[in-house]
Order: structure tokens, then C-alpha cells, then sequence
């Protein structure tokens, strides 16, 4: 009777412990909706609505995945309202609708810290970069390798500009990098990141697996430092064998693999939460040229850019790439007048018209010799602002551009309502990917 009374006792305790771990666990994963919630309702106030917003999106990113069927990308959550509307756009365009025109078009411009300083060389953030942002609060700053000394100053660089730029604008900047992996890698050759192939070995493989974990294991090393932005991957198609730009940096001639790994390899960014920018639309491996170093010309037709070039953006597009890089080359059959970076046919035409693609479009560096030669650095930034582009990198003459375009609204060439246009894309993912907040 005396065990039978034991043994009684012993299964009381058991379930006692048994509801007090599932209350606990219920209780944390409650405490966690209700963090979430609670930041949506912040959201929610700061816009005015008086709609309930929908529960919290689980972000949680499966970084185990098999060979034959990587996992489903894991976006930057789009938080709505019940009626369907984007928070975070809602909230670019009441942000837009408080900035000066100067303000704006500065948030176009992504430049390297030395354009924005005046300095040669810049390796820290000190009150010479403060003063000169508050000036120029421009949109985005480029690192290149002899900014990148250590692990360490780069980080202190970075988190003192972004502190500037919050103070001045309230909301944070994209800070890029071209980290493609292989011959073109800044953070891995200076700092010691993660090291990879040209993307061509992995290409000849044709496993795509390793593509996403590039893209994913790039993210974390960036966002380690303070990057958010890479300019990468290559999706450029080779098809033209003495190209010597892009070459090995690209994953192949194959448009369907080159498709194939460059979506995945952006799955895997935007996975691991940075904003990457295929490059270079609408593809440079034809050429035989170098826009580094002047003119560089394609004649490719519409129909051999459909069916080969064109293939990898369109599946960067699918798989939910933020940005886009359009090239210098002149495409000769589309625009023989002007390179694919200035050309309304080409960014407007074919990227957001033809392809549908709704992200941000950003050049290629304006500082190449493909652009300086034929234009000054405001010309060639109110063409790209007509072309459709929304970000202008590197811009030869920062001050120079921000005049020109100023002077272009001003004059009724480019409308503000373009001005705008451009902002709204480029908050909504700032605030989208945190950048803002």
C-alpha cells in the first residue's frame, strides 16, 4: 500500500513539472508575439491608422537545405495594414513629403567618402565627414579597399557615419562594398573575411547550393562590420570570350546555369538581410570593351538580349533582388546614342517597363572613363535621373551633380514628382531592411 501511495505521488510530480515547463515555454513564446506586436503598433501610431495590424511575420531563416532544392527565401518582412498597404512605404512618403529638394536629391547619390569629404583618403568618421554630411546628406557610401585597414577601424568608421547621418537626417545610410568573392573581393582581401573562387569555378559545378551559401555567408560577414549593401553578384552571361571585365568574375556562358546561381546566390543575401545589386544590366559579357577604361559596345539585339542576357535579371527579379546595377556599355541595336546606364530605352524601356521590376536602379560607377569622357558629371546625372535610374554612384563631382539636378527640376526638365519617385524607393528599404530605423 506504502509504494502504491509512492508511486501515486511520483506521477503528480511529473505532471505538476510537465505543465510548469509548458507554461513557461507558452509564456516566452508569448512574451516574443507580444515584442513583435508591439513594435508593429509603434509603427502603426507613428502613421496615424487606427487599423490592427496583422500578426508577426516569422523570419526565421532554415540555413539547412539540401543540394537538389535550396529553402524558400526568407524576405525582409513587408509589414500592411488590414486594408493591404505597405507600412514601410506609407512611411517613406510621409518622410519624402517632409524633405527639401536638396535633401531628396542628395538621397540619390551613393559616393565614396572621399567625394563627400574632399580628403584623398578616408580610413575614420570624424567631425570633417560630420560636417561635410550635414551638408550633403547623401543616400549611400562606397568603401573600396584603402578604406579597409582593419576589422576593428572599419567598424568604428562605419558606426560613426551612421550615427552622423541619423543626427542629420534621421534615418541611416546603405554602406556598400563590392564583395563579389574571387578576384574582386575588398573585405576578404583586406580584412580577412570569408574567401571564395571567381564565381566561374563554382559555375562549372553548376551547384547551386553553394551559390545561395555565398550569398548567405557574404551577408554575415558584412553585416558583422556594418555593411549593408553588396554589389554583387555578377550576372553578366559570357558570351564573348575575349571579354576581359568580366571573364572569370562571371558564373559562365550558360545563360539557364548563370540564371540558375545568380538566383540563388541572391536568395541567399537577401536571406542573410543585405541588399545586393546584380550587375550589369542589361549584361556585359558580349563586350570586348572595358567601360573602366572608355567606350565599350555591344550590338546584341532585343531578341539575343531576351534570350540569353536578360535570363539572369530576370530571375535575380523573381527571386526579390532590392537593387539593380545598369553598365556603361552602349547597347548599339537598342541606343547607339547613349551607354545603358543613361539610356531611358534601356532603364525605363526594358528594366522597369518590359521586365516589371519595381526595386531600386542604381549605375554603375559614374567615374568610369565610358562616362567622363563624353560627359561632366552633372550632364551625365540628370541623364541618369532621365533615364529612370534611381541611385547614381560614385558620381565624378558630388556637388557638381546635386547642382545640375537641382537646376534640372528647378528649370522644369526633370519633374519633382521623378525626385520622388526615386526617394520613395530608396526609404521604403531603408526602412524596410532596418536601415532607416
Amino acid at each position: 500500500m506504502g509504494k502504491r501511495v509512492l508511486v501515486f505521488i511520483l506521477l503528480a510530480v511529473v505532471v505538476v513539472a510537465g505543465v510548469a515547463v509548458g507554461a513557461t515555454l507558452l509564456f516566452r513564446d508569448g512574451y516574443k508575439n507580444l515584442e513583435a506586436l508591439q513594435a508593429q503598433e509603434a509603427a502603426r501610431a507613428e502613421l496615424g491608422l487606427d487599423e490592427e495590424l496583422p500578426e508577426p511575420i516569422n523570419t526565421f531563416v532554415n540555413t539547412d537545405q539540401s543540394e537538389e532544392e535550396p529553402a524558400e527565401r526568407v524576405e525582409a518582412p513587408v509589414i500592411t495594414t488590414e486594408a493591404g498597404e505597405d507600412v514601410n512605404l506609407m512611411k517613406a512618403q510621409q518622410t519624402v513629403a517632409n524633405m527639401t529638394l536638396e535633401e531628396k536629391i542628395c538621397q540619390m547619390m551613393f559616393v565614396t567618402q572621399e567625394s563627400l569629404t574632399g580628403y584623398t583618403k578616408v580610413t575614420q568618421s570624424g567631425s570633417a565627414t560630420q560636417v561635410s554630411f550635414n551638408k550633403y546628406p547623401v543616400g549611400g557610401v562606397i568603401y573600396f579597399a584603402q578604406n579597409l585597414v582593419t576589422m576593428d577601424q572599419t567598424k568604428t568608421m562605419i558606426s560613426n557615419l551612421q550615427n552622423y547621418a541619423r543626427e542629420r537626417s534621421g534615418f541611416g545610410l546603405f554602406i556598400g562594398v563590392d564583395e563579389e568573392g574571387g578576384s574582386v573581393a575588398r573585405l576578404a582581401d583586406n580584412l580577412g573575411t570569408t574567401e571564395f573562387e571567381d564565381m566561374a569555378v563554382y559555375g562549372a559545378t553548376g551547384d547551386t547550393q553553394q551559390a545561395y551559401d555565398i550569398g548567405y555567408t557574404i551577408s554575415e560577414d558584412m553585416r558583422s562590420l556594418g555593411f549593408n549593401v553588396d554589389f554583387a553578384p555578377v550576372a553578366d552571361v559570357l558570351t564573348n570570350r575575349e571579354n576581359t571585365v568580366v571573364a572569370d568574375r562571371s558564373f559562365g556562358s550558360d545563360p539557364k546555369m548563370v540564371a540558375a546561381m545568380v538566383k540563388q546566390e541572391v536568395r541567399g543575401f537577401v536571406d542573410g538581410g543585405v541588399l545586393c545589386a546584380p550587375k550589369h544590366f542589361p549584361g556585359h559579357g558580349s563586350t570586348g570593351e572595358d567601360t573602366h577604361d572608355g567606350f565599350a559596345a555591344s550590338a546584341r539585339t532585343t531578341e539575343e538580349l531576351q534570350s540569353c542576357d536578360l535570363v539572369p535579371f530576370q530571375e535575380a527579379i523573381t527571386a526579390g533582388a532590392p537593387m539593380i546595377m545598369v553598365g556603361h556599355m552602349t547597347m548599339t541595336e537598342i541606343d547607339k546614342d547613349n551607354p545603358a546606364s543613361l539610356s531611358s530605352a534601356i532603364v525605363n524601356g526594358m528594366l522597369r517597363a518590359q521586365m516589371g521590376y519595381e526595386g531600386i536602379i542604381i549605375t554603375d560607377a559614374l567615374n568610369m572613363e565610358a562616362i567622363t569622357d563624353l560627359y561632366t558629371s552633372g550632364e551625365a546625372a540628370v541623364k541618369a535621373v532621365q533615364a529612370g535610374c534611381d541611385m547614381l554612384l560614385c558620381v565624378n563631382n558630388l556637388s557638381g551633380a546635386i547642382d545640375a539636378v537641382t537646376e534640372a527640376v528647378e528649370n522644369g526638365e526633370i519633374s519633382e514628382a521623378r525626385i520622388d519617385e526615386s526617394v520613395v524607393r530608396i526609404l521604403t528599404a531603408k526602412y524596410r531592411y532596418g536601415i532607416a530605423s
